[in-house]
């Protein structure tokens, strides 16, 4: 592989990385994942410690409802969430080629294609549907402050009316930064699954009674410790 190719940024449109299929695994709640990754997608060789923690304590809906994974690279939060809920409607979105493609083949592996679809592009460009219960991220920090800030600014018009953005990052790198968005955007909001000097910040167009009991829940759970 040359200095160009390991240099290229996984979050690229294409790529000229030849695919070299692996695949990764991680139990999480008590469920098997196995999916097939390949360079350069982002944590090809093992699924990484924000998407776990995200995936470990993201808010989904119960019965009939509908996730949108943004970025999703191989699939890991949206494929999760369709197997915790079997009446999830899950739509992916990414900006690699590669990464879509590897989506696809995980969501046949599983039998999803009937409720989970991956779609190339940017944010949110090609998305019709603007009612999802919840958007789940685990962004791309090197791809720069502007993806980021756009992807919380946009989420309040493609989420329901008690819908919420679930975002995770490491505080100390860009997670601040996360949250000052958020309250910019939402008018309601606030922060759980503090692992690892990650956490996974919330955003919501209003107080829903229910997400704050589940905060509250949420919350007694773990230690405000770094």
């Amino acid at each position: 592989m040359s200095t160009e190719e390991q240099e290229e940024h996984y979050y690229k449109e294409k790529t000229k990385i030849p695919l070299q299929l692996v695949e990764v695994y991680a139990l999480i709640k008590g469920t098997e994942l196995k999916l097939l990754s390949s360079p350069p997608v982002f944590s090809w060789r093992k699924i990484d410690k924000g998407s776990l923690i995200l995936a470990e304590n993201m808010l989904i809906p119960e019965g009939q409802g509908k996730l949108l994974d943004m970025g999703c690279g191989y699939g890991v939060l949206g494929i999760f969430a369709a197997l915790q809920n079997p009446l999830l409607e899950v739509q992916m979105v990414d900006s690699s080629e590669r990464a879509v493609y590897l989506s696809k083949k995980n969501i046949r592996k599983y039998g999803l294609g009937s409720r989970v679809t991956v779609i190339q592009g940017d944010l949110f460009d090609k998305l019709e549907d603007k009612d999802f219960d919840t958007i789940v991220s685990n962004p791309p920090y090197s791809a720069g402050k502007d993806i980021v800030g756009s992807l919380i600014a946009d989420s309040p018009a493609y989420l329901a009316e008690e819908g919420t953005l679930q975002i995770i990052g490491r505080h100390s790198k860009g997670g601040k930064m996360y949250r000052e968005h958020i309250k910019e955007a939402f008018a309601y909001e606030f922060e759980f699954g503090i692992q690892s000097g990650f956490r996974i910040y919330l955003g919501s167009k209003k107080d829903i009674p229910e997400l704050r009991e589940d905060k509250e829940s949420i919350l007694e759970s773990y230690s405000t410790d770094e």
